[in-house]
């Protein structure tokens, strides 16, 4: 009896700290298998959300582009920890040249408190912005993962996502604005040399006591430590419209190095990651260039030759 009970502390312990999905990792190691879990219920019309990733490796966490760029989050940071909110996003986006002059011009118009539009432009476009990509259809996210390869070295990934609750997922451009408007993470960077040497620094040159945002940080970690997760399903532009795509956006929770606990996410949503063996991945390969070619990687990118595709499909 008491053998079982710290068995379940333990799971329960290790729960929590999950920090890469294990706990809701299945293999799937059969074209059999695949068609029964994931494709099946894809065809019937099951409301879900994927996301593909080219290899099954526990240091590629599910992690927006911004924050895996120390050199942009922790700029200027003098402990090694940096508080990223609304305000940190948009002055970073300006301080890219001209980049929120052109996208003004062009595109939208971006603040603080409007920023879905520039962060699902600079997603797309430039590459570094809080959000995920996720996608309603299961080939284009198996297309981002298998590549048109025609052999594999290693398993692919397939996240999917079942929603629990509508509160966590919006079509409405003002609600995604509020979302971010709220945005609250710190992204710290904890190398122990590093932080002493800074403290070091600080207390030398006379900057004491300790920044209140180091004080905070520390005093948050304990009480809120994994992201809330939110879906945005708001099309911005015509690439996104086509693989249809939906952002995650995670806020609330502190980032250590690269790693976050996942716990919240978990329970927002009903969240299995698939590692899908490397046999069957040259199947799923020819899978989508039967089904849907149009969404073959080589078409991902290229409308037209999409468009293409489908006119030509027999």
């Amino acid at each position: 009896m008491l053998r079982q009970k710290l068995d379940e502390i333990s799971i329960k312990i290790e729960d929590n700290l999950d920090i890469d999905f294990s706990h809701v990792s299945k293999k799937i190691d059969n074209i059999e298998d695949f068609n029964k879990i994931i494709l099946n219920p894809f065809l019937t019309g099951e409301k879900l959300f994927y996301r593909g990733e080219r290899i099954n490796d526990p240091n590629r966490r599910l992690l927006p582009t911004l924050y895996r760029d120390q050199k942009v989050t922790l700029e200027n940071s003098d402990l090694g920890i940096k508080h990223i909110n609304s305000n940190f996003i948009f002055d970073y986006y300006k301080s890219l040249g001209d980049f929120v002059f052109v996208f003004n011009k062009t595109m939208g118009k971006a603040s603080p408190e409007h920023l879905y539009e520039i962060c699902a432009f600079a997603q797309h476009y430039y590459h570094l912005s809080p959000l995920i990509d996720f996608t309603k259809s299961i080939y284009p996210s198996l297309s981002f993962a298998l590549k048109d390869r025609k052999s594999f070295d290693e398993d692919i990934v397939l996240y999917v996502l079942k929603l629990r609750d509508m509160d966590d997922y919006t079509k409405d451009i003002e609600v995604a604005d509020k979302w971010l408007n709220e945005l609250n993470v710190y992204v710290s960077y904890f190398d122990e040399n590093s932080v002493r040497k800074s403290v070091k620094d600080l207390i030398e040159s006379k900057k004491v006591p300790i920044p209140t945002d180091f004080r905070k940080h520390l005093d948050t970690i304990a009480s809120n430590p994994a992201p809330k997760a939110k879906l945005i399903d708001v099309p911005t532009n015509t690439r996104m419209k086509f693989q249809q795509g939906v952002f995650m956006l995670l806020t609330d929770f502190q980032l250590f190095n690269d790693t976050y606990f996942t716990k919240n996410i978990r329970d927002s949503f009903e969240m299995n990651k698939y590692i899908i063996d490397k046999k069957i991945c040259p199947l799923l390969v020819d899978m989508i260039k039967n089904e849907a070619p149009w969404y073959s990687y080589e078409n991902l990118m290229d409308i037209e030759s999409a468009f293409k595709s489908a006119v030509y499909k027999k």
